[in-house]
């Protein structure tokens, strides 16, 4: 009896010690996936000079490589305003030449919080969990949760390699078109419904007035983007929604230096086959999407 317990003990150390070690892998390996990946990219990098942040409309639908001179694409799929305000002052410092940030506004943004709207149920917020525990494992943030653990992240090694970047400036490309995509929703006109579409709208424009104030504070440029998008999602916004966007960069220029280049529906980029989705570019829109920045933004 007394040596089966010892097997027991032995066997829930063993193990115990081969999950830490495994926990510390994941923790500490830039090649983990593209959260560790980009941390690791822009830690003491003085070659960085033009940085993108923001969420998919930037890791997606721009090509890093054709926008200029020195660029890196930090952003993340899904990423919520709330996580760039939280890491913008973390890093800036890693890239001692750094000139210019640019984030992505999408037309949905302003009421993407709606998502979050019980932050203690996992099963309908798992995305907002997923992402900040990430971000916490891998970005240094300054927060914790109950399950900050790299192997329960990545669904226990799973997803060990599968979200590490295929290139090297943190891009990552959607090639041809996904099934049934003219059919997409856009979120904005149910949520300018909703009881909590003002609120998360200003929750929304303090977050952009908190990026416009840290930019300006370390002298950075800050130049704020609304990616293309195809037809079929241009003809489901709203007159309110596309006001709404506008006044929200107006109120930030009030009291920070902010540029704004709409592109949401710029005649270069009508054509159906350089979308991946409603609102994604795929490849030969994202070159096409990036050399055109490039020319307007003079990088």
């Amino acid at each position: 009896m007394k040596r089966f317990v010892k097997d027991i003990i032995y066997g829930v150390l063993f193990f115990c010690l081969v999950w830490g070690l495994m926990e510390w892998a994941m923790a500490v390996a830039p090649c983990v996936n593209e959260y560790a990946y980009k941390y690791h990219y822009i830690q003491h990098n003085d070659s960085i000079k033009t940085l993108l942040i923001g969420n998919s409309y930037f890791e997606n639908s721009i090509n890093p490589h054709y926008l200029g001179d020195s660029v890196f694409d930090f952003a993340n799929s899904g990423r919520w305003i709330y996580f760039d305000v939280q890491l913008m002052p973390r890093i800036v410092d890693e890239m001692p030449n750094l000139k210019t940030v640019i984030f992505p506004m999408g037309y949905d943004r302003p009421y993407h919080s709606l998502h979050y709207d019980s932050l203690r149920d996992i099963d309908k917020d798992y995305i907002y969990y997923y992402e900040k525990s990430m971000h916490i494992l891998y970005d240094r943030f300054p927060e914790n949760i109950w399950y900050s653990s790299a192997l329960v992240t990545n669904k226990f090694g799973l997803q060990y390699w599968s979200f590490y970047p295929k290139d090297k400036l943190g891009y990552s490309s959607l090639d041809g078109q996904r099934d049934n995509w003219h059919n997409e929703q856009i979120f904005e006109p149910k949520y300018l419904q909703s009881d909590k579409a003002d609120l998360c709208y200003k929750e929304y424009r303090m977050y952009l007035m908190q990026l416009a104030q840290i930019c300006a504070q370390k002298k950075l440029r800050f130049v704020v983007v609304t990616c293309p998008c195809a037809d079929c999602y241009l003809a489901k916004t709203t007159d309110k929604g596309l006001r709404r966007l506008y006044d929200l960069v107006d109120s930030v220029a009030a009291y920070y230096p902010i540029e704004y280049y709409n592109y949401l529906d710029d005649q270069q980029f009508r054509a159906d086959s350089i979308y991946y989705n409603a609102s994604h570019l795929n490849t030969i829109g994202a070159d096409m999407f990036a050399k055109r920045l490039k020319d307007d933004l003079g990088l």
